[in-house]
């Protein structure tokens, strides 16, 4: 692909002063650069715009409140909250564009959009606009990482105090640790959270917590350049040591308007979904050579698809005009989860999981999409009820695989939240549970270990979102129906505990393997009481370290090979035409520490036995591959037809084909 550097834009575009005198108001746009997106392998061209958004809020706006802590933040002279946030505009040439918006929520800064991965993607040539806008300001400075500058909250004069909590975990024996983790900021000490700051170890959640004398770690705050929160990092007398959680609490000042990310989102997509009646802004607008966009979608994985959970949960899918932002959402690995995104001392990189960081505010009830009643609280509530009451529903796909059951709690969106019951779905809600595949989609090809005792599940799931992401935007865009629901259930069978009361494996769950340790427990969900103020003021009160009451999650039911199911899950040819066993968990290695706990968001990978003397020999109970599939020719012929089915249903656009028979292909050796 060859990048067309334009001529940097030195201006500030000034932007809009919106018929409501409450809108939150994008006050201009800097563009640092522009470039051309072309190839010579296709005429397909895309223009490509860097540079920040520059926003205001108005705190008395009813839309506004939604962004917790907005009347503690500095206003300029007009009383208006001042921030912005880097983005990147994608723009599709005018003989392929789309009608479509699509905005993709980065994870962590990062983001690669099709027409970047290639031109000649399945996805650039449909001509959709695509946007990515910084909505994280705990990031470090860095180059391609798309970040939220929001002001702190609080004056110099009384600053805002206040608890945190940090879990520090390292793979490998080290010391001078980021508290936040790698690339991510920190929130100052105040004089008294310095000196008073407390430490404990301990190798497992449950095991108790063992005080480390103060005089035996050391808080180092840094200031970053470009930055408003500061690195800070922990050196401890004798170096970390891998797997063992240290969890660190000290009072802290300075929290940052973290909702302002929330904010933003709605309100640069508004703009360019329904422009102005501002004529001069009609103008400046039109500059950036968008095509007239008629619909809105907006799709993100793991971190990013909690973002969408709970923006659609606290009612920004409503711009300040009562309209709706996004027609359709896609959640992608969320799993069960929130986020630490729109509350007091936010910390968006926490991801709560069975080793680490549970009882973090990120996983709490409401899972559903639909209503459904909380078991310790009484409460009935759904992530949709706002857009519901304010008619600005979108239609959504939930999609995730078989690893988010284990490790993220992901049957909580369509069961009740004791296991007891399926969901009911509403009608403008897909799921797609895609089977015997790990957090991130691999690239076909099994590999050695790396963090985990297994080698990693290589299962290829990515161009089945892609797919089901165009069936969202044509659903949106012109009500065709998208492939049915494919998700395991309580009600036949598909969907079942993965421990029995007594604490032993589920035999449904997973069959023991000769040499292979599996999960002494998964991941659940834990209730917990952050104080009155944290649904209604996003304020942590007090931060619970023990709980008796958990939500019940579970996990797809297995086959014989212990691979997942058709019919419950949808299984990518890879998995459903299998040379091995693709375990949805892996469990972490000697070397990493803390070797019978969850690897973090990770799979593995088993390969079958060649033939039956191996497996003999072995005592491996499957079945051998000499036994399953007469040769190669007779293993490639049903991948192929496995992977025309998924073309048939919908579930994969053919477009795909080619690079998942490579993968079938390169399996030639395991013959």
């Amino acid at each position: 692909m060859m990048l067309t550097i334009g001529r940097r834009l030195a201006l500030a575009i000034l932007l809009f002063t919106y018929a409501s005198e409450l809108a939150a108001e994008v006050s201009r746009i800097e563009f640092e650069r522009r470039e051309t997106l072309s190839s010579e392998q296709t005429s397909v061209r895309y223009e490509a715009l860097y540079g920040t958004l520059y926003f205001t809020l108005d705190p008395s706006a009813p839309g506004n409140q939604r962004v917790h802590d907005i009347g503690l933040a500095p206003v300029n002279a007009d009383g208006l909250v001042e921030f912005s946030s880097d983005f990147k505009l994608l723009v599709p040439d005018r003989a392929i564009a789309s009608d479509a918006l699509l905005y993709h929520v980065n994870n962590r800064g990062g983001s690669r959009l099709p027409p970047e991965i290639s031109l000649t993607h399945p996805l650039t040539g449909l001509g959709y606009t695509y946007l990515v806008t910084g909505w994280i300001n705990e990031l470090t400075p860095g180059e391609n990482r798309y970040r939220l500058h929001a002001p702190i909250v609080g004056t110099e004069t009384e600053p805002v105090t206040g608890q945190v909590r940090y879990e520090i975990i390292v793979g490998s024996a080290g010391n001078d640790e980021s508290i936040n983790g790698e690339g991510h900021l920190a929130y100052t000490p105040t004089a008294a959270g310095l000196l008073n700051a407390t430490l404990t170890a301990r190798l497992n959640q449950s095991d108790p917590r063992v005080p480390v004398p103060r005089e035996d770690f050391t808080l180092n705050v840094s200031a970053v350049e470009g930055a408003n929160q500061p690195l800070v990092t922990l050196n401890l007398k004798g170096g970390l040591q891998p797997g063992v959680i240290y969890e660190l609490i000290y009072e802290a000042q300075d929290p940052v308007l973290g909702g302002a990310g929330m904010a933003a989102i709605r309100d640069i997509v508004s703009l360019l979904r329904y422009g102005t009646n501002d004529v001069a802004l009609t103008t400046q607008v039109a500059t950036l050579g968008l095509p007239a966009l008629e619909h809105s979608v907006s799709w993100g994985n793991s971190q990013s698809g909690r973002l969408l959970r709970l923006f659609l949960y606290e009612g920004f899918n409503a711009d300040l005009d009562g309209r709706r932002v996004f027609d359709g959402v896609m959640p992608v690995i969320a799993g069960a989860g929130f986020g630490m995104f729109n509350n007091r001392f936010a910390m968006p990189t926490r991801t709560n999981g069975q080793h680490e960081n549970q009882l973090y505010p990120n996983d709490y009830f409401p899972f559903t999409y639909g209503d459904s009643t909380d078991p310790y609280t009484g409460r009935t509530d759904g992530i949709l009820a706002k857009a519901r009451s304010s008619d600005t529903e979108p239609k959504v796909m939930h999609i995730q695989t078989s690893n988010e059951y284990w490790i993220r709690g992901g049957s909580l969106p369509h069961t009740d939240p004791l296991g007891e019951s399926d969901a009911v779905i509403p009608d403008n809600v897909r799921f797609y549970a895609i089977g015997g595949s790990q957090h991130g989609s691999g690239s076909g090809r099994p590999g050695a270990p790396s963090g985990g005792q297994l080698p990693n599940n290589p299962n290829m799931w990515s161009p089945f979102a892609d797919s089901l992401l165009v069936s969202l935007v044509n659903w949106v865009k012109d009500e065709a129906l998208p492939p049915e629901s494919v998700y395991p259930k309580i009600a036949d069978g598909t969907l079942v505990p993965s421990h029995l009361p007594d604490g032993t494996i589920n035999f449904a769950a997973w069959n023991p393997l000769p040499g292979v340790k599996h999960p002494k427990a998964m991941y659940k969900v834990g209730y917990a009481n952050f104080g009155e103020r944290f649904l209604s003021q996003g304020i942590v009160d007090h931060h619970p370290t023990t709980t008796d009451q958990y939500y019940e999650p579970m996990v797809p039911r297995v086959g014989r090979d212990n691979n997942d199911q058709p019919g419950n899950t949808l299984l990518p040819a890879l998995t459903a035409v299998p040379l091995g066993t693709f375990v949805p968990w892996n469990l972490r290695s000697v070397a990493s520490g803390a070797d019978t706990e969850l690897a973090r968001l990770a799979g593995g990978y088993v390969p079958f036995p060649r033939t039956p003397e191996e497996a003999e020999a072995n005592k491996d109970p499957r079945i051998a591959i000499s036994d399953l599939y007469s040769g190669f020719e007779d293993y490639l012929r049903r991948y192929e037809a496995a992977t025309d089915e998924l073309i048939r249903k919908g579930y994969l656009l053919p477009a795909f084909k080619e690079t998942l028979m490579a993968i079938a292909r390169g399996n030639q050796g395991s013959f």
